[in-house]
C-alpha cells in the first residue's frame, strides 16, 4: 500500500506489509515482529501524525453526473472485501515487496529462496511455474462475503510484481500463460471468475491495479539495476521508453474495463507513479519521489469511463479529480475527513496469506466498522487466499459472525451518513439521510452514554437488536443520558435508535 509502516487499530506498530501503491503487508522473516515492536515509539510520532497521514492534493468532487450518482450510491454500501492474491502466497511472504531493494531493511529475504538479490528475483518470478490453485472457488467466497453483509469486492488483478491474475494479451507473466500449471483449468482467468461470481451474488466489482510494474521492462529497465520502488531510469531522458510504459498501462487497464463485464471501481495503487507537480514534500514518503512519473490519468480515466460509464476511479494518495474517494490505510481517522473515504485494512496482520495468521477478533472487526461508519466512511476488509485457492477457516468464521451482527444492526450502517451530534461514552453516531433517525453505536462497559439534544420534547430511544425502550434522562445542559440494560454488553457493539 503506502510503503509506510502503519498502526493497527489496537495501537501496535506492525509494519503491515500493505501490498499496495505505497505499503507492505506480511512478515518476511521471524524477526519481523520484534523489529516492529522496537520501532513502535518512533513510528507512532513520525509516521502516524495526522498531518503526515492526510497531507495530499485537495479533494475535487466529480463533475460527471453519472460519477456523482455512483459515488453517492457507493457511500451507502459501507462494507467491502479486498483480496491480495498471487503466486507469492506459495512462499507465505509479503506480496511483491521482497523484490524491491528499497524495502530490504524491513523485509528480509529468506536466503533459502536465493543467495543473491538476482537469484531471489529469478526464483520469485519462477513461482509462476508452480502456481496451481486447484481449490479455487470464487462462488464460495462470494457467498461468504454476501452473508457477511459486504456489498462490494476489490480484487488484485495485478500487484507491483507485475504478475497478472487476468488474461492480459500484453505480457506472458500471467496466470493464463502456458508457463503456469493452472493455465489449462477452465477457471484460469482468475480475475474474470472472481468478478463474475461476486457480480452474480449481487456485489459491486472493483479492479485493484498496480500502476508500478516491477516486471515490465518499460518500468524497471533491465539495462539499469532497480534501486527503489520507482522507475529505474529518467523518463525525461528516455521518453520513448516511458511512452511504451504508458501505453502498456493504458492497454492493460483497457482490457480490464472492456473484457470483464460491468465494473464499478478502478482502484489504482502505487502512489509514486504520479505527476511531479502533485508531490507534497511535507509528506515523508513523498520526499523520495524525485522523478516525474506521469502516466496521463486524463487519458486513462476517459477511456475507462467510455467502457464503464459512471466508473469510480481511485488514484490513491494522488488527490485531484481522479481520486473519487480517499483511502486511509490500516487505520481509522480520528474524525470525519469531510470527503468520501474508505479505510482498507487486513483481517489479520498481513495483506497476503501467511502461515499461522493472527486474525482480528469478531469484536474488533465490528468495532472498527462502527468507528469507520460513524465517521462517514466505508470499511474495505482484506482476506488473503492460500496458494491452493482456499481461505483459512477462521476468515469464514469471522465473516459469518460479522454478518450475524449486521443482520440485526445493519439499519444503523447501510445507507446512513455520519451524524454531527456530539456524543460521550459511545463510539459515535450515524443518521438516516433525512436526518430524522439517529443511531448511537458503542460498547456497554458500564459508562453512561449521552448525546447532544436540542429538541423541546424527549425523543424515543430503543435498543435496535430487541426493540426494548430505554429510559432517557437529562444530563449536562443540552445533553440527554441513557443507560444500557443489563446483558446488552454480550453483543459487543450495541446500537440505540433515537427517534423524535
Amino acid at each position: 500500500m503506502t510503503g509506510i509502516e502503519r498502526l493497527t487499530s489496537n495501537g501496535v506498530a506492525t509494519l503491515l506489509a500493505m501490498g499496495k501503491g505505497f505499503g507492505k503487508s506480511a512478515p518476511c522473516s521471524a524477526s519481523w515482529r520484534l523489529r516492529a515492536t522496537l520501532l513502535t515509539g518512533f513510528l507512532t510520532f513520525s509516521l502516524f501524525h495526522p498531518a503526515t497521514l492526510f497531507s495530499q492534493a485537495p479533494y475535487i468532487p466529480p463533475s460527471d453526473p453519472l460519477v456523482k450518482e455512483k459515488l453517492a450510491q457507493w457511500q451507502d454500501l459501507k462494507f467491502g472485501l479486498l483480496m491480495h492474491w498471487g503466486p507469492y502466497s506459495q512462499w507465505g511472504v509479503v506480496e511483491s515487496w521482497s523484490i524491491c531493494p528499497e524495502d530490504e531493511p524491513w523485509c528480509r529475504r529468506d536466503s533459502s529462496h536465493g543467495k543473491t538479490y538476482y537469484e531471489y528475483v529469478k526464483n520469485y518470478e519462477a513461482l509462476q511455474t508452480t502456481f496451481n490453485p486447484t481449490a479455487f472457488d470464487p462462488g464460495k467466497w462470494a457467498e461468504a462475503a454476501k452473508d457477511a453483509g459486504m456489498k462490494y469486492v476489490v480484487f488484485t488483478t495485478k500487484h507491483h510484481d507485475g504478475f497478472c491474475m487476468f488474461d492480459t494479451k500484453l505480457t506472458d507473466y500471467k496466470v493464463t500463460s502456458p508457463r503456469c500449471p493452472f493455465h489449462g483449468d477452465p477457471r484460469a482467468n482468475i480475475a474474470k471468475q472472481v468478478f463474475d461470481a461476486f457480480r452474480s451474488a449481487g456485489l459491486w466489482t472493483g479492479a485493484y491495479f498496480s500502476k508500478p510494474d516491477w516486471h515490465c521492462p518499460y518500468y524497471w529497465w533491465p539495462y539499469f539495476p532497480p534501486k527503489d520502488r520507482n522507475v529505474n531510469y529518467l523518463p525525461s531522458r528516455y521518453p520513448e521508453r516511458w511512452q511504451q510504459f504508458k501505453d502498456f498501462t493504458y492497454g492493460q487497464i483497457e482490457e480490464l474495463m472492456s473484457d470483464y463485464g460491468k465494473m464499478d471501481i478502478l482502484w489504482l495503487d502505487g502512489g509514486q507513479v504520479r505527476p511531479l507537480n502533485t508531490i507534497d514534500t511535507t509528506v515523508s514518503w513523498q520526499k523520495a519521489i524525485a522523478i516525474d512519473q506521469d502516466i496521463d490519468m486524463p487519458r486513462i480515466a476517459a477511456m475507462a469511463r467510455k467502457h464503464q460509464p459512471g466508473l469510480l476511479v481511485v488514484d490513491r494518495t494522488v488527490g485531484g479529480e481522479y481520486e473519487n474517494y480517499i483511502t486511509p490505510e490500516g487505520h481509522v481517522p480520528e474524525k470525519d475527513p469531510g470527503v468520501p473515504w474508505e479505510t482498507c485494512m487486513p483481517m489479520g496482520t498481513s495483506w497476503s496469506w501467511v502461515p499461522n495468521e493472527k486474525y482480528k477478533s469478531t469484536e474488533e472487526i465490528i468495532r472498527t466498522l462502527a468507528q469507520v461508519v460513524t465517521r462517514g466512511g466505508s470499511l474495505l476488509l482484506n482476506v488473503g487466499p492460500r496458494p491452493d485457492g482456499r481461505w483459512d477457516s477462521t476468515a469464514y468464521q469471522r465473516l459469518a459472525d460479522v454478518g450475524a451482527w449486521l443482520k440485526t444492526n445493519g439499519e444503523a450502517i447501510y445507507g446512513t451518513r455520519a451524524s454531527t451530534w456530539e456524543t460521550h461514552g459511545a463510539i459515535g453516531c450515524t443518521q438516516s439521510k433525512d436526518g430524522r433517525t439517529h443511531y448511537l453505536l458503542g460498547e456497554a462497559k458500564g459508562v453512561p452514554w449521552s448525546f447532544a439534544w436540542k429538541g423541546r420534547e424527549m425523543p424515543m430511544a430503543t435498543l435496535l437488536a430487541t426493540g426494548q425502550v430505554l429510559r432517557l434522562k437529562t444530563g449536562q445542559p443540552g445533553f440527554l443520558m441513557l443507560e444500557l440494560p443489563p446483558g446488552a454488553e454480550q453483543g459487543g457493539v450495541v446500537v440505540v435508535k433515537i427517534e423524535g
